[in-house]
């Protein structure tokens, strides 16, 4: 297997493939190529739009309007696909010759697992996060100034980073947060996350694949009559997003 044949393989082919046969680098191209194929990565459709099917578009969680959208649930349900996303994480963090970490956690609820798999790799500790009545909680104790890496499926503005990263300083101030966030997919454009009180995070990501957002009031898509919604709230938002332009 090498990078030009991935890019021949079907959906099907793709959730039976050997995660031993990918031990390469996969470039950004290739990381989307995947989610697309798998069905976990929507793109607003601008010629359908001229011909009047506006559709629907994605409110973000920072509250701003978007063209596209990434549902890793979708891609790392398939077990193979989640080991080898792994996989390219712990090749760029080895690569870039960063800090090696006592503990991982994945962000939830996207990245939990994905996290875990990122730990096992890495031969280190994982710890528990969870998302509790909308509140990211740490579950596990992690011991006075040992060193925490956080694991996130994709990254836009760093609002969700940024809140879990605020809540362990608030529940154990004594954690070492690595100044990285590791990332299947980088689509803000962003080079680092500052995070207020705490410092700036250097984003290390398998796949760098900026996409258009806007502030509500300045959307040219909700302007040609395009409705924003949540794409990841529920199953039914997913596939009316996907589909009201077809």
């Amino acid at each position: 297997m090498d990078l030009g044949r991935l890019f021949g393989l079907n959906k099907e082919q793709l959730i039976a493939l050997d995660p031993k046969e990918v031990d390469f680098f996969i470039n950004d191209e290739g990381i989307v190529y995947m989610a697309k194929t798998l069905d976990a990565y929507w793109q607003y459709d601008y010629a359908a739009a001229k011909k009047g099917k506006v559709g629907y578009h994605a409110l973000l969680k920072s509250l701003r309007h978007s063209d596209g959208f990434f549902v890793s649930k979708i891609m790392l349900q398939h077990p193979n696909i989640l080991e080898i996303m792994a996989m390219q994480l712990f090749y760029r963090y080895r690569y870039h010759q960063l800090m090696w970490p006592k503990w991982v956690a994945g962000i939830p609820e996207g990245a939990k697992k994905l996290g875990e798999k990122v730990a096992e790799l890495m031969g280190v500790e994982f710890a528990e996060m969870e998302k509790v009545d909308g509140k990211i909680k740490i579950i596990s104790q992690i011991p006075p100034h040992s060193t925490l890496l956080l694991v996130e499926d994709f990254c836009t503005k760093g609002t969700g980073f940024k809140e879990a990263v605020a809540e362990i300083k608030n529940q154990q101030p004594d954690v070492v947060i690595l100044p990285y966030e590791l990332v299947v997919l980088n689509r803000g454009g962003l080079a680092g996350i500052m995070v207020e009180n705490v410092g700036q995070f250097l984003i290390v990501s398998s796949a760098y694949y900026p996409v258009d957002d806007w502030a509500p009031e300045a959307c040219p898509l909700c302007k040609m009559g395009s409705i924003p919604i949540k794409p990841k709230e529920t199953d039914e938002n997913w596939n009316l997003i996907t589909g009201s332009q077809k």
